[in-house]
């Protein structure tokens, strides 16, 4: 028995206890890849000085404050750190938003006010200071427009384009802001709504505007030119 149980380790035993252990080995190499990739970001610097510095700070009213949760979420799943820097009414309380903010975004600035009348100020003077305010950050403007009718021929969003802010019209995704309860096609990631053999659909906006279908497209074009 002593020599059953203390005989020498056949050769196909040792290639199998090797072959186990290199299975192991890559498994948690793999592992520590997979985790570095989706990690980077913030290692690198995206997620750092979350408090004082985001990466990106969002400044929208109207239909994107709505569409906060996903924009934010959407961000911060792709390795930027990001803060809501406020929900303005107007131009001039977004403009008051940013010069005042105390965190310094350091990626971009993103931007939303619903259509009302800002006459704080006249609409060039409104939009530079706004600019002027994202350049002080070391940051850039990104103009969210074609959530709400007529947002597109706001006096200060005409301005801000004419400044050449980065622009983001959903417009293509999202459909006119006139349509309400229509059925479009699902996209890859949407969460669709399936009725007997239908292909799947999801409902973009209703009688309250962005549905969570709509703002999770608006956050994805967000996303997509914030990089």
């Amino acid at each position: 028995m002593e020599e059953l149980t203390n005989r020498p380790e056949s050769g196909v035993e040792a290639r199998r206890r090797w072959s186990s252990r290199r299975t192991g080995t890559l498994v948690v190499a793999v592992s520590v890849v997979v985790s570095l990739y989706w990690w980077w970001p913030g290692i690198t610097g995206r997620g750092e000085s979350f408090d004082a510095a985001p990466a990106v700070m969002v400044v929208g009213g109207g239909q994107l404050a709505r569409s906060e949760e996903k924009v934010l979420r959407r961000l911060r799943e792709e390795g930027y750190s990001a803060l809501w820097g406020g929900r303005p009414t107007d131009w001039c309380e977004a403009r008051e938003m940013v010069s005042s903010a105390e965190i310094s975004p350091t990626r971009a600035v993103v931007l939303h006010a619903p259509v009302a009348s800002s006459d704080c100020a006249d609409p060039e003077d409104l939009a530079g200071d706004i600019v002027g305010a994202v350049d002080a950050f070391g940051a850039r403007a990104v103009l969210v427009i074609g959530l709400e009718v007529a947002d597109r021929d706001d006096p200060v969003a005409r301005a801000l384009i004419d400044r050449g802010v980065a622009v983001v019209d959903p417009e293509a995704l999202i459909g006119d802001p006139t349509a309400v309860d229509e059925r479009v096609d699902c996209l890859w990631w949407d969460d669709c709504v399936f009725e007997g053999l239908n292909p799947g659909y999801v409902v973009l906006r209703d009688a309250d505007g962005l549905t969570a279908a709509g703002q999770q497209r608006v956050a994805r074009l967000i996303v997509a030119t914030v990089q």
